[in-house]
């Protein structure tokens, strides 16, 4: 339950969200007023509370070996004494504008939360294709920006204290029609068990994922492209 799920859950809710890749977000923050929203229609977005969201989630489950959203990233920053993101101000969770967590920080008057970015080159990095923002977003005004959204997006109820150990995968039975979905089991650590049409693990790279064949979306070989051609590198956000 860390941001790349809450990103997901957020992307399903949202009907108004911002599609650009990171090369149009490029453009756009290098031009500005081109095609981005303004802060003031970005912060009356923020405000929008996703009331019907649990017509567009049913079915749907979060299991965290903590029980909450963001639960080991905020230990991890805690643990750690991570000051700061790695990653700029406009990468994070939420859907509908690349700008919002800049425009949230200004909202409630955290903009000093924002730290420079004091030892980069700015030439070098516009030469590579990278306009910007140079600024990167504390650790806790990162969990409260993410906060906001599990309460905005109504996530909270979907989240199940449990720790998932294997994924198995369940063939469509013989008599099924051509083309058929495969389901899946998932076996969780207390002995239970769950079926599912989907899995989505929201976990990052790690060692339990080596050796498997990645079968991504489309556009994700476009996103990734986009990354590397922005100085992105396509690595996880913050």
């Amino acid at each position: 339950s860390g941001p790349h799920a809450l990103s997901l859950l957020c992307r399903v809710v949202d009907d108004d969200a911002d599609l650009l890749d990171e090369a149009e977000r490029t453009r756009v923050a290098a031009k500005a007023g081109s095609r981005a929203r303004s802060h003031a229609e970005v912060r009356k977005a923020l405000q929008r509370r996703f009331v019907d969201a649990a017509a567009h989630l049913a079915g749907v489950a979060v299991f965290d070996s903590g029980g909450e959203w963001m639960g080991q990233w905020r230990r991890d920053f805690s643990a750690l004494e991570i000051e700061h993101c790695r990653s700029h101000s406009d990468l994070h969770p939420c859907p509908h504008d690349f700008q919002s967590l800049r425009v949230w920080a200004e909202k409630h008057k955290r903009e000093l939360e924002m730290w420079h970015m004091a030892y980069l080159d700015r030439g070098a990095a516009r030469a590579a294709g990278f306009s910007g923002p140079y600024a990167l977003p504390g650790t806790r005004l990162f969990l409260d920006f993410c906060a906001s959204l599990v309460a905005r997006y109504k996530l909270a109820p979907l989240v199940r204290k449990a720790t998932v150990a294997a994924v198995e995968v369940i063939p469509p039975p013989p008599d099924a029609c051509a083309g058929a979905a495969c389901s899946f089991r998932l076996r969780l650590a207390d002995g239970t068990s769950v079926r599912a049409a989907r899995v989505v693990c929201a976990m990052g790279p790690g060692p339990m994922f080596a050796g498997m064949r990645a079968n991504l979306p489309w556009w994700c070989e476009a996103a990734a492209g986009s990354l590397a051609a922005a100085g992105g590198g396509g690595g996880p956000p913050p």
